[in-house]
């Protein structure tokens, strides 16, 4: 059976040398996909460099370290 390749949902600009984009396999919930993504003569395309979030819970554990961290610029 071979394997089901992602669908883009959505793209995010870029930040630093990493993309966002939220994917869909089949009828699984989608997933958020921070991965690294090189543009060089001999290469052009994204790295194994980079994480995926594909539950809830794993979202929401980032969305509350992320707001720890931007806290003391909200002051």
């Amino acid at each position: 059976m071979p394997l089901e390749k992602p669908v883009v949902v959505r793209e995010f600009p870029q930040i630093g040398k990493y993309r966002v984009r939220v994917l869909r396999k089949g009828e699984r919930p989608p997933e958020i996909d921070v991965r690294e993504y090189l543009s060089a003569s001999s290469f052009e395309g994204f790295t194994r460099r980079g994480i995926c979030l594909r539950s809830r819970t794993e979202v929401e554990q980032l969305h509350s370290i992320l707001r720890d961290i931007l806290a003391p610029w909200e002051a």
